[in-house]
């Protein structure tokens, strides 16, 4: 938020709305940010948090490539938020311009879903972090 409206200061108050880019629909912006999200966090599971794939040198540039390529890819469709944060820090330095919050809940929404398949994708995957970590507590009641 406070960067939101550091960004208006610069620009003179002037905001710009949370919303599907020009031609594109509310559904399409919805999947698109569905959709890049879920690669979002699939990405840092694998290279930031999984014992059996994290990358301990290159994940910040692993990381940095994904929100780049999903800026990219989706950023006329839906603005390529793809965090929660990022959504209602514009949508509240549009309250400025006479906008409202209703747009940054449809997008929370799209990226708690992409969150949740990534999530659930990733324990899907990733069985032998959850048998690991299971073997480890039981290790531990043991001792």
């Amino acid at each position: 938020v406070a960067a939101a409206f550091t960004y208006a200061g610069i620009y003179g108050g002037r905001t710009f709305p949370l919303g599907p880019g020009q031609d594109y629909l509310w559904a399409e912006a919805f999947a698109a940010e569905v959709v890049f999200t879920f690669v979002l966090c699939y990405t840092v599971l694998c290279v930031a948090v999984s014992n059996a794939t994290k990358s301990p040198v290159l994940f910040g540039l692993v990381i940095g490539a994904c929100v780049t390529v999903g800026g990219n890819a989706v950023g006329a469709v839906s603005g390529g938020s793809l965090n929660p944060a990022v959504s209602f820090g514009i949508a509240t330095s549009d309250l400025m311009g006479g906008g409202g919050l209703l747009s940054a809940l449809v997008y929370t929404l799209a990226e708690l879903v992409g969150a949740g398949l990534a999530s659930g994708l990733f324990f899907v995957t990733h069985a032998v972090d959850k048998a690991k970590s299971e073997g480890d507590a039981l290790k531990q009641e043991q001792a």
